[in-house]
């Protein structure tokens, strides 16, 4: 039994100035009460509780952080950057350069765009593909997860309807539901959302199937709508390519949305290509 006084403290005080005490992704409150909240460092693949409890970290900060914490080199390279600049009126250079590099290993990319979070990503493609094409139905796979937005959030409070308005579902890895989806959304179908890995939580999790992602790519192209492969938890972990390059090199030409990361600085990209 491991000591935990210094984070039931830190829960007391945390309840009366955040909402529940911690809200998203990061709240604990489905795990037992002596599952730690709060974390005083990190090192390597190890992280420390508030009360000095050692653990090793499987979760990887929630999957950015692929190199370890504290990596040296990384460490050193972020230090030699702040010694220049932090954050600016303009970007770095280095802005250009990583644009530069994500292109070069992207088979499918021609430019990219950076995002503060996934959901800022997803709601970037989603308004994109809309601009592209001059339609306005989404669709998304029943129960995927694409963001915190009202356009997306799985939980409905605080949504109002008409902000679902064109979004329409299909059952994901199912090709009859896709196809049904796709025919009733008509003349009027802007983008699908697919996943290469299914991966929501307390669901069974499994990829796609490469007759799924062919006729996925199949009914994009003929409905001339934008197949967005939301790469959140997918990128670089799958595949060096993108994810959906896997399936029989199924290039998706249109968008693709992932996150990276080191330390405490996950990268949220929005790669496309063409104009």
């Amino acid at each position: 039994m491991t000591a935990n006084s210094q984070d039931l403290q830190l829960r007391e005080r945390a309840a009366k100035v955040i909402p529940n005490g911690m809200y998203g992704h990061e709240s604990t409150v489905l795990m037992p009460p002596s599952f730690p909240q709060f974390f005083e460092r990190a090192e390597g693949t190890y992280l420390w509780d508030a009360d000095g409890n050692k653990y090793l970290d499987l979760m990887c900060a929630y999957g950015p952080n692929l190199l370890g914490y504290g990596r040296a080199e990384v460490n050193a390279a972020i230090r030699r950057q702040l010694d220049k600049a932090d954050t600016t009126t303009g970007p770095s250079p280095l802005m250009v350069e990583l644009a530069e590099t994500l292109t070069s290993m992207i088979s499918h990319a021609d430019w990219a765009m950076f995002c503060k979070n996934g959901t800022d990503a997803t709601t970037m493609a989603m308004t994109c593909a809309r601009s592209t094409t001059g339609k306005r139905i989404i669709l998304v796979a029943e129960g995927a997860y694409h963001g915190a937005a009202p356009w997306c959030t799985p939980r409905p409070n605080g949504v109002v309807p008409e902000e679902k308005a064109f979004i329409r579902k299909y059952v994901y890895n199912d090709i009859a539901s896709l196809e049904a989806a796709v025919e009733a959304a008509g003349d009027d179908l802007a983008g699908v959302f697919a996943t290469p890995f299914r991966h929501e939580a307390f669901q069974d999790q499994f990829e796609v199937t490469r007759e799924y992602a062919r006729r996925a790519r199949a009914l994009c192209d003929k409905a001339g709508a934008m197949l967005i492969v939301d790469e959140i938890r997918t990128g670089f972990r799958l595949s060096r390519d993108c994810s959906w390059e896997q399936f029989g090199g199924l290039c998706c030409k249109d968008w693709r949305q992932s996150e990276v990361g080191c330390r405490s600085a996950p990268i949220r990209r929005l790669l496309r290509n063409g104009g």
